[in-house]
């Protein structure tokens, strides 16, 4: 790698503090050298998607300090597919990714590596514990999804969702032992 890319691959202030999320001087990379594959990586490993998907998934969880491209998401997509580390199947006009076994390895392996891009920037990336849940409801709904009144189904769904997003908000409730 050469020495100018590795330059703009530190997110350093002048200060010398450091931060995800400053944009100072031209150039700036918000990941850094070989995050990016590996962040590809872990949310395909939770379930398979296309690039376009993975582009909207970045821009959620990243936006608005790190905005992805095809210019940078497709490459390394390919890289991480000639490696092994991903499948392509072709749905359509789009390419699905969906991990590999020895792509699971290698996010075993480098869970360090992510650990710290997740403590970096704020952003869980690690497969969510909800995952076989929400697959449990999407199953749920759709078997009974020609039975019900669909303005009814869009109304619960809703209100699901909103409840779940003020979890978000509020503090964990632990649990006291005796209590």
């Amino acid at each position: 790698m050469s020495r100018h890319r590795d330059r703009h691959d530190r997110h350093d202030r002048p200060d010398g503090s450091e931060s995800a999320h400053w944009h100072g001087g031209r150039g700036r990379r918000f990941f850094r050298s070989g995050e990016l594959p590996l962040v590809l990586l872990a949310l395909v490993a939770q379930r398979p998607q296309h690039g376009y998907e993975l582009m909207a998934e970045l821009d959620a969880r990243f936006g608005p300090a790190y905005r992805p491209s095809p210019g940078s998401i497709y490459p390394a997509l390919s890289a991480l597919e000639a490696e092994g580390l991903l499948a392509a199947r072709e749905e359509g006009d789009k390419k699905v990714f969906s991990a590999t076994d020895p792509g699971r390895k290698a996010l075993t392996e480098r869970a360090a590596m992510l650990a710290a891009i997740e403590a970096r920037t704020g952003v869980r990336l690690a497969a969510a514990e909800l995952e076989p849940a929400l697959s449990r409801l999407v199953a749920r709904v759709r078997a009974v999804a020609s039975q019900v009144d669909v303005g009814a189904a869009e109304a619960a769904l809703d209100a699901v969702g909103s409840e779940i997003e003020g979890l978000a908000t509020r503090p964990r409730e632990r649990e006291v032992p005796g209590s």
